[in-house]
């Protein structure tokens, strides 16, 4: 019946989350994509153009606060399926694709708002001719952001390129990167997805319309990714790499030739929602609402053997699963690509680490080249220098454990280091971080009694 509506639009004020652990990152390779789309007078907002670290490729960046801002960019989706049908003309191929990587480019960043609508997202975009999103982008982003960006998904075609008569590895490229900035006292995980189907969209001819075709990406297929892993690495601890994503039909449609790429908007909206400490995977917390959970090579989840699942699993891959009694999805795990032994192997021992390490050297940096005041008959530091180094390092770590973010820590310093000879002093800092039951194991039984 006819009516005035409402329509509530969230995010207007501007409000974001109280501490920087939300503020996350988004690059996304997008050829079709031009300057004009993204610096143009007729948008209310512009993007800011950086370039890589090594000054050869342009990225676009913009730091959006909600999800409103994306229309003020200039940046709406179109209804790909419907306008397929009306192309006649084989110029308007280049429309079509250009439709669904604005598309995408929504879709992703939609997803990261719905996942967190109090998280903020630095959104990067690239279309250099012939390339992919690199290392240099990754720091770019980083140094655009002041340091500031927590965790990183990357958009990007394919898990290697050429370079230089080369083959560069984008997984070593981007732990190599993290490696950097890390060093620069700005340490970032990363999201890796790359397209597991070519989808081909071919001109009409005479009285045809435009057709648009799938097939399997050579050394990355199903097979691939039940097979066995050569992305795992002693140290790639900062880099995982995301297989799952949506495959409901209208949203693959809508999507094009972007459509076969992993659901790295829900997955990094869900991280910037997530504590450093709490795993991606936490069932109670972390509902995803994906229409039909998928993996990028073209295979509905609930099509696929358990026993396949599971090898996916043990390849440290991130997907989308679902669990017997509940309707919803959720992540697998929160794997990082480093071994399964390592102390870094999963996204929350990095994040948590990496915000204790960001925190203690907050607080000890204007204590930098200040006087130490020794024994006078040792040499050696004195015993209120030790406690008072020891304390402001503590602060941090106080706050996290009050936070639960941590279940325990210890700041120690051997008042017996030589700080006039070496002017250096050494803090050893031991933390219990916080569990997570990824396994549960229930003995049930009867008895005659209890």
């Amino acid at each position: 019946m006819n009516d005035i509506r409402f329509s509530k639009q969230n995010g207007g004020m501007g409000r974001t989350a109280a501490s920087e652990d939300p503020i996350s990152g988004l690059v996304m390779y997008l050829p079709e994509l031009a300057e004009a789309d993204l610096i143009n007078s007729n948008n209310a907002l512009q993007f800011d153009k950086l370039e890589d670290t090594d000054g050869s490729n342009d990225l676009y960046v913009f730091k959006l606060r909600y999800v409103e801002e994306l229309e003020d960019l200039g940046l709406k989706a179109q209804e790909l399926s419907m306008l397929k049908s009306a192309y006649t003309a084989s110029s308007e191929v280049a429309e079509f694709k250009k439709i669904a990587a604005v598309n995408a480019l929504v879709y992703h960043v939609k997803e990261f708002f719905r996942q967190h609508a109090g998280g903020t997202l630095y959104l990067g975009v690239k279309f250099a001719a012939s390339s992919q999103v690199n290392g240099g982008d990754l720091q770019a982003m980083q140094n655009y952001a002041g340091g500031s960006i927590r965790q990183c998904g990357v958009f990007t075609p394919s898990l290697s390129y050429t370079s230089g008569g080369s083959t560069v590895s984008v997984l070593a490229e981007y732990q190599s990167a993290c490696t950097a900035m890390e060093a620069a006292h700005q340490p970032m995980s990363v999201v890796v997805t790359v397209t597991g189907k070519t989808v081909t969209v071919t001109a009409p001819t005479g009285s045809t319309t435009m057709s648009v075709t799938t097939a399997d990406v050579s050394g990355f297929t199903f097979t691939t990714l039940t097979g066995n892993t050569n992305s795992v690495l002693a140290g790639r601890c900062n880099v995982s790499l995301l297989v799952g994503l949506d495959l409901d039909s209208e949203l693959v449609q809508s999507l094009g030739h972007y459509a076969y790429y992993g659901c790295i908007g829900a997955c990094m909206g869900t991280i910037s929602k997530a504590g450093v400490h709490e795993s991606i995977a936490w069932v109670g917390k972390f509902p995803l609402g994906l229409a039909s959970p998928g993996l990028v090579t073209g295979e509905l989840i609930k099509d696929t053997t358990v026993a396949n699942l599971e090898k996916i699993n043990d390849n440290r891959y991130l997907f989308v699963r679902t669990h017997v009694g509940n309707a919803d999805n959720y992540f697998n795990d929160s794997f990082t690509l480093d071994e399964a032994t390592s102390d870094y192997a999963y996204i929350e021992n990095v994040r948590t680490i990496d915000k204790a390490c960001r925190g203690v050297r907050a607080n000890l940096l204007p204590y930098l080249n200040s006087p130490l005041r020794v024994d006078a008959t040792s040499g050696q530091l004195a015993s209120d220098t030790v406690a008072f180094l020891e304390t402001t390092a503590n602060k941090a770590l106080e706050d996290m454990e009050k936070a639960g973010e941590l279940s325990g820590f210890k700041v120690e310093i051997d008042p017996e280091q030589n700080v006039l000879s070496t002017s250096e002093v050494e803090i050893v800092i031991k933390q219990v971080p916080v569990g997570v039951m990824r396994h549960v194991l229930i003995k049930i039984g009867y008895t005659t009694k209890l």
